[in-house]
């Protein structure tokens, strides 16, 4: 998916998620001690929340924590459901939105999709972030 502009958050809950087939994709704010994970993402060139495509029969949670495992090398703890974000790259599109404590987290990953891993606090100097992903920031973290 290309860069995307952040629309809106809705406040519905999880369940309903999968009963509309809106929501195409998944984000994970993951919480260390010093902030909240970020990856380097090698194609958009842009710092952003691990995530990803939701796959066929994985459900918007499964897909949260598959895609922090694959970007990040680490580990999710359990996740917490925050809602639906909307977003906007020329289509509109909806992906679950997840909060969680990072269990492990490896201190270099690198794989064809992420060239590193950050860690972003609200003073945090890692440039360029996500349209999407800094609005996701400045409201959960």
């Amino acid at each position: 998916m290309p860069l995307a502009k952040f629309v809106t958050i809705h406040d519905v809950p999880e369940p309903l998620t999968s009963d509309t087939g809106r929501c195409r994709f998944a984000v994970v704010l993951a919480r260390t001690a010093g902030g909240v994970v970020l990856v380097s993402s090698r194609h958009r060139k842009v710092w952003e929340l691990p995530g990803g495509m939701i796959d066929a029969g994985e459900t918007a949670r499964e897909a949260a924590a598959r895609e922090f495992s694959e970007e990040t090398g680490g580990r999710a703890g359990p996740l917490e459901w925050l809602g639906l974000v909307e977003v906007n790259d020329g289509s509109t599109h909806f992906g679950g939105v997840f909060r969680c404590t990072a269990q492990f987290l490896p201190e270099l990953f690198e794989n064809e999709e992420t060239v590193a891993l950050g860690i972003w606090a609200p003073d945090s100097p890692l440039q360029p972030l996500g349209n999407a992903d800094a609005a996701l920031l400045n409201r959960f973290a």
